[in-house]
């Protein structure tokens, strides 16, 4: 009995071991990541029925549970409201899928049999360090891959940039990278995230080799935004800092605005346009934007139920003001919650901030009372990153995005697993 129960153990640790490859390919294909999440869950559920007699400690709350199960019910009721049910339901599947793939795997898999950890993190014992803290290195290390690319994709300009620029707007500009990532938007998203979770790591850490890596992974990414001219992002990254200054960090905040200052000074004539720009509609993007919002709106108060998940692209041709063009797609509303709103109704948006402010108030109590200085710093890291979601979710929807979708999950979940740890854990 004693062989088995080890022998299943060592299929757990498999099972990790697949989930923290499976992370780190999020970022960099959405296909492959796919087949992973697919390999990794069925993994997971045949080593869960194994060890199925071994009792588990529950991770969520009830109140959390309850609220994703709802808003899982309430997506898939809102299939019904679609103008192509059919479609839906395979995106549904597909997409939806694989975030409660994930999910349950983090769940299950998340966090290890140890509860406690040493106070200084050594790489050399990386392999004893708690579950959340290597993947969250993962995550950073991958970042620095990501970053990378883009940059050099900037300064050889091999990257396509024609669907993403407005040559008679912005004549300066002719590059904007992309990375690994779909477009350079996603991609800003996505290193606003990264610069979020790696500063508020930073701002906790003692370890000089742990800073490092933080202080290069934030510079590297920090560098590839601005070649992404995403203005959204930029923003969105504004906020984040000045959220870090007055809430963690107060004597921080002159140094940052001085170093903005001379960073716009110093700045090419490509980065003044853009960001001037975001105050006018002359550039087809932002004027696009103000129209699907108006559109959006319109959708909203004459379907207050929602038009289903993935149903915004068969609804919008029929209020298209704009471009009043019917062979024009368009998947999802440029606004985080508004984009809810119209696919899943009223009674979405209410489940899902109810769910989103759950897991920011953990992540306030990890930052305010975390035991060790990474789950403080996570914790810091996570309040800033949805600060800068909530910003950049005014002009742009990235978490449409089934990669981004992967990592909002990602971080909401860790989220909860860091908040149990740091309950179960002892000082030393």
């Amino acid at each position: 009995m004693a062989a088995a129960a080890e022998k299943y153990a060592c299929l757990e640790k498999y099972v990790y071991w697949l989930l923290l490859f499976t992370i780190a390919v999020i970022p960099l294909q959405q296909e492959v990541t796919a087949a992973l999440v697919a390999v990794t869950g069925i993994c997971g559920l045949a080593v869960a029925f194994l060890r199925r007699h071994v009792p588990r400690q529950p991770v969520l709350p009830r109140a959390v549970q309850l609220l994703l199960w709802l808003l899982l019910l309430l997506g898939y009721w809102s299939l019904h409201n679609s103008a192509d049910e059919a479609l839906s339901t395979y995106n549904f599947i597909y997409v939806v899928g694989q975030y409660t793939v994930l999910v349950w795997l983090l769940l299950h898999y998340g966090s290890g049999p140890d509860r406690d950890c040493a106070s200084v993190l050594d790489w050399r014992q990386w392999q004893n360090w708690p579950r959340p803290l290597q993947i969250l290195s993962v995550f950073l290390g991958m970042s620095l891959l990501v970053s990378g690319y883009g940059i050099v994709q900037h300064f050889t300009g091999v990257v396509p940039t024609e669907a993403w620029v407005d040559n008679d707007a912005f004549p300066e500009l002719k590059t904007r990278v992309i990375s690994t990532l779909v477009n350079p938007n996603i991609l800003g998203g996505y290193l606003v995230l990264v610069i979020s979770v790696a500063t508020g790591l930073l701002s906790t850490s003692r370890e000089k080799s742990w800073r490092l890596l933080l202080g290069v992974c934030v510079l590297a990414a920090g560098l590839c935004l601005l070649y992404t001219y995403s203005r959204g992002n930029w923003v969105a990254l504004a906020a984040v800092l000045v959220l870090f200054c007055l809430c963690f960090c107060r004597r921080a905040l002159l140094p940052l605005l001085g170093v903005g200052m001379l960073g716009i000074w110093f700045a090419g004539g490509a980065v003044w346009h853009r960001l001037i720009s975001i105050f006018g509609t002359e550039d087809t993007s932002v004027a696009l934007r103000f129209a699907y919002l108006e559109s959006t709106l319109f959708i909203i108060e004459e379907h207050p139920w929602g038009v289903g998940w993935y149903g915004y692209q068969f609804i919008y041709p029929e209020y298209d003001f704009y471009l009043n063009n019917p062979n024009v797609i368009m998947y999802h509303c440029h606004n985080l919650l508004l984009n809810i709103t119209a696919e899943l109704g009223w009674q979405g948006l209410i489940v899902f901030l109810l769910l989103w402010g759950c897991i920011i108030w953990k992540a306030v109590g990890l930052a305010r009372f975390g035991k060790r200085g990474w789950l403080q710093g996570f914790g810091r890291g996570y309040l800033m990153a949805a600060a800068g979601i909530l910003v950049g979710g005014l002009t742009d929807h990235v978490y449409f995005n089934m990669q981004m979708g992967l990592l909002f999950w990602l971080f909401a979940i860790l989220i909860m697993v860091c908040s149990e740890f740091n309950k179960n854990l002892t000082e030393t």
